[in-house]
């Protein structure tokens, strides 16, 4: 298909065209806590409601802080996006022969203004080879720099000991919020006037997910599917995402059925957050 036009009398039949599968109104809103919206509803919220609550797909815990850079302090984390909350959940474990105690916690500026929502409170003095597990609650209000690459995140640890520095990346679809489900028209007059610079094309391989379950399982981490077609034995799915910072991002993904390898054209007035999108993309239909 190439870059080819997607306007192409094509995504206009999306708003009343006769390729248009009409979708039944969802009784129930994907997410009891978000603003329930233009009443768009479609095919695929009554099959994913419960799965929005069950939040965001979650990386393993990784190393971000090994013991030997920390005299002793080794800490893992990942981070989680539930309901609308975004935390760092972190595991301190102390290999050293002497206990750790008054940790404290803070960012570097980064591109999204996250921030600690609260102290790190470690409520005992960690004893050697103890761990320790903590959910640190997060904001994006505070300070804003644009990091290279975007998604950087530069943090400081401190305790009894010393200072400690790492940095980490975070996967961009703990920021996609869920109100990010933008009405059909609006869909069509904002993809139409992002210019067609501004579009990148990404393939997806080893996905042998059908249109119904990438759908679901991309709405569980608030990409929502706001039309969906058949275009001569392909399904496409047009989506919507917003980022906390008020970035929308459109999206149309191409599956084939049979074909394990789907095409994802992304639209965004922003393009430099489009790599980490179809990264985010790749991370949840593949886990």
């Amino acid at each position: 298909m190439g870059a080819v036009d997607l306007l192409g009398g094509g995504l206009d039949s999306l708003i009343g065209g006769t390729n248009f599968v009409a979708p039944p109104t969802a009784a129930v809103p994907a997410n009891p806590g978000a603003p329930i919206g233009s009443g768009l509803s479609d095919l695929f919220d009554l099959t994913s409601g419960v799965g929005t609550l069950s939040g965001s797909y979650v990386a393993p815990k990784a190393v971000w802080l090994p013991a030997m850079k920390a005299k002793g302090l080794e800490i893992s984390g990942t981070f989680t996006r539930q309901v609308g909350s975004i935390s760092m959940d972190l595991q301190l474990t102390n290999k050293a022969l002497q206990v750790m105690t008054d940790f404290a916690i803070q960012f570097n500026r980064n591109s999204f203004g996250l921030a600690p929502a609260a102290p790190l409170q470690v409520h005992a003095p960690l004893s050697p080879n103890q761990t320790v597990e903590i959910s640190l609650p997060l904001s994006t209000v505070g300070s804003v720099m644009k990091m290279e690459p975007l998604n950087n995140l530069q943090v400081a640890v401190k305790n009894n000991i010393d200072v400690f520095y790492f940095s980490t990346l975070y996967p961009l679809h703990i920021l996609f919020v869920e109100d990010g489900k933008m009405d059909r028209q609006m869909f069509l007059a904002t993809w139409k006037d992002i210019p067609n610079e501004n579009e990148a094309q990404f393939q997806i391989r080893d996905c042998p997910l059908n249109a119904e379950a990438a759908s679901s399982k991309l709405q569980s981490s608030n990409i929502f599917t706001v039309a969906k077609r058949n275009v001569e034995g392909q399904d496409m799915l047009y989506q919507s995402l917003k980022l906390t910072n008020g970035i929308w991002v459109l999206a149309e993904l191409r599956i084939q059925p049979g074909n394990p390898s789907c095409t994802l054209s992304l639209k965004c007035r922003a393009p430099e957050v489009s790599q980490h999108v179809y990264q985010a993309y790749e991370t949840i239909l593949k886990n």
